[in-house]
């Protein structure tokens, strides 16, 4: 998604493909990629919940086991909490990235 004029302008200037790649065309790149990567890295954490179906050992199963032993249902909630501040963690590290790479603009 790169317009060609990028790399005309890099070889106009005589760079090198690798420091035309390196100095213009990845910048640009990383900035487009990073919001997909994002919501792929969120949504990655959340359907870690899901995992239990497949069998894997994880926090929601910690919780419904102490559960299961204690008969309070308070870990479940704090397993959720965990998942909730998790992902807001994960959505303000990635806007804070997204707008230091804004200065294309």
């Amino acid at each position: 998604s790169i317009p060609k004029g990028q790399y005309e302008a890099a070889a106009v200037l005589g760079l090198s493909k690798s420091q035309t790649f390196f100095k213009i065309v990845l910048l640009q790149v990383v900035k487009k990629i990073v919001p997909p990567i994002s919501n792929e890295v969120i949504t990655l954490v959340k359907d870690t919940s899901l995992a239990r179906v497949i069998a894997f050992y994880e926090i929601i199963w910690e919780g419904e086991r102490f559960i299961k032993s204690a008969g309070i249902i308070w870990p479940l909630f704090y397993t959720g909490a965990f998942y909730l501040v998790f992902s807001g963690l994960l959505t303000l590290l990635f806007g804070y990235i997204e707008k230091k790479l804004d200065y294309f603009k």
